[in-house]
């Protein structure tokens, strides 16, 4: 078996645990076959310049490959007049050790040709404690001194949301060849989403000096899948990769003013559980060998706030009067969409 046959194998294999199994089920090439050919289509002379939206093979005879591409807009920008770039595809069969161009059979062109599209589909749990504990000098001469203690926490805090990516449908391209930046459609899954984690806020006050009774506020925010743009939460990163954020809509119940409280935002609430796949790279043909295993990721290092050095936490700048334990784990994985 070569090595674009038993990756097409294993792709499938992964395909028919997520869809009822079909004849001529294209899949996403990765890892070296997908190196191949690309370096192909790059050699082209009808190719050059034009962008790799994806590379798909062939189940029906796995010697076939095909490219996605579109020719981008050179001048750094576009208008939203503008048409939308065609999705062109190129054929290649693999002879010997060499991809060349060419004129697939029928049964190959008729699959290979198929819209194509995929689901990115980003699962996982965690959860939050936050607690703040400092002691003022009290105003009166009593016993005690004023103190100020908050807890958040999130729990249960659980997610798997999806997107469909249309691989036929760009939107908009700019750039130029291989450092193109690729705009495709991408919708919400609002039926196979779900979000469940309710974040607890809890503040009391007391002035024991001035002999004052405790005075708590309590807020609860429970929260689900949605928001303004949950379409908008994915992002194909234009150096290879996907960034995954987990849209939010959320209801509040008690006293939930956030200038009552000392605290801001959980992390949690600020979007740290944002996923960041560098090794998914979608767009452009930079897939692993099996484009539909999910890579794991997990709070501090696959988490893209954190990756990039702008994770700020509640107790920022609170000392050590305040802990934050946060964690998650997850995976993010691309999964073949049946379409007609």
């Amino acid at each position: 078996m070569s090595a674009r046959a038993a990756a097409i194998a294993v792709a499938i294999s992964v395909w028919a645990a997520a869809a009822p199994a079909a004849a001529g089920a294209t899949v996403l090439l990765g890892g070296r076959e997908q190196a191949s050919v690309a370096r192909a289509f790059a050699t082209g002379r009808g190719d050059r310049g034009r962008a790799i939206v994806a590379i798909l093979g062939s189940t029906v005879d796995p010697a076939w490959a095909a490219v996605r591409s579109v020719v981008p807009d050179r001048g750094g920008g576009v208008s939203p007049a503008a048409p939308a770039p065609r999705v062109q595809t190129s054929y290649y069969v693999r002879t010997g050790r060499v991809e060349r161009p060419g004129s697939p059979p029928v049964a190959v062109r008729a699959e290979l040709s198929r819209p194509f599209a995929v689901a990115i589909v980003y699962s996982g749990s965690g959860s939050e404690s936050v607690a703040y504990d400092r002691t003022y000098t009290s105003a009166c001469a009593g016993q005690g001194g004023f103190t100020d203690q908050e807890t958040e926490t999130v729990s249960p805090m659980t997610w798997t949301v999806r997107w469909v990516v249309d691989l036929d449908n760009v939107l908009a391209a700019v750039g130029r060849g291989s450092r193109a930046t690729l705009v495709p459609s991408v919708s919400f899954d609002a039926a196979a989403s779900r979000v469940n984690a309710v974040e607890s806020v809890q503040r009391t006050l007391q002035d024991a000096g001035c002999n004052g009774n405790p005075q708590t506020l309590a807020c609860t925010r429970t929260f689900r899948a949605g928001g303004a743009d949950p379409a908008g939460a994915l992002t194909l990163l234009a150096g290879g990769g996907i960034e995954a954020a987990i849209p939010l809509a959320a209801a509040s119940a008690g006293a939930c003013d956030p200038g009552a409280y000392t605290l801001g935002q959980s992390l949690w609430d600020a979007g740290a559980a944002t996923a960041l796949a560098p090794r998914l790279g979608l767009l452009g043909g930079r897939l692993p060998a099996d484009p539909y295993a999910p890579v794991r990721v997990s709070w501090p290092s696959g988490a893209a706030a954190s990756s990039l050095g702008f994770a700020t936490g509640p107790c920022a700048g609170a000392g050590p009067v305040c802990t934050d334990l946060f964690a998650w784990r997850a995976t993010v994985r691309i999964e073949p969409v049946g379409r007609g």
